[in-house]
This record gives structure tokens, C-alpha cells and sequence, in this order.
């Protein structure tokens, strides 16, 4: 299972990897891995002591853009009939993903629109 705790995500992989993440900072020189990598380490072992001596594979680091709310952005694209939003979610997108999978078919493929109104297209104006 996947594990949350302290804005901590780590989410195990079929293959055995593990990933671990993931920090955000407001202003950043370089899009790569830096130092904050070691604390997320760190802060990993002591929330699954499992993980102590694990070899560390990879490490990633990347821009993401996020909305101002930080929360999802779904639903039908403004003045595009057809097109579709599903971005966002920042940090939390991730876990979220498997819902709002679902509530963009049902809209899609069934015109069903169940999209919470703080997640709506139309909330960013």
C-alpha cells in the first residue's frame, strides 16, 4: 500500500522500487535533484524503518506546474466543444488519480458531470 504521512508520500512498485517524494520549493536555480533529496530519505526510514540500507536506484527531480489552489482542474475546456481538462492536483494528484480517472469518463463517455465545484474548470476564473 501506498504510505501518506507528513506530506511524505512512498508508493511501492510491482517491480519491488520504491518511490519516494517529493518536495516543492518556490524559487530554484536548477530543475534537478538537490540536497532536500536527502532529507526525504531520510524522513522515509523513519516512517517505514524497512527501508534502512535500501539501495537507492535513481534519483528524479522536475518542475510541476500546479494550479493556485493546488487542486485539481477537470472538466470541459472553455470554448473548445470536445476537449477536456484533466490537470493539476499537484502533490496530491498522484493518489487522486484513480478517481478522477473516473469522473472524467463518466463525463466524457457518459456526459456525467460529478466534478466537485473546487475542482471545476471554472473555478480558476
Amino acid at each position: 500500500p501506498q504510505v501518506f504521512v507528513d506530506g511524505l508520500h512512498i508508493v511501492p512498485h510491482a517491480d519491488g522500487t520504491v518511490a519516494i517524494g517529493s518536495t516543492s520549493e518556490a524559487t530554484w536555480t536548477d530543475p534537478g535533484p538537490d540536497a532536500a533529496l536527502e532529507g526525504l530519505l531520510a524522513r522515509a526510514v523513519k516512517a517505514v524503518p524497512a527501508l534502512a540500507g535500501a539501495k537507492v536506484v535513481s534519483r528524479w527531480a522536475g518542475i510541476r506546474p500546479r494550479a493556485s489552489s493546488r487542486a485539481p482542474v477537470l472538466g470541459a475546456f472553455p470554448g473548445r466543444p470536445g476537449h477536456y481538462a484533466a490537470n493539476g492536483g499537484f502533490k496530491i494528484g498522484f493518489g487522486m488519480a484513480p478517481k478522477l480517472a473516473e469522473v472524467m469518463a463518466d463525463l466524457v463517455l457518459d456526459g456525467r458531470d460529478s466534478i466537485p465545484r473546487d475542482f471545476r474548470v471554472e473555478a480558476l476564473r
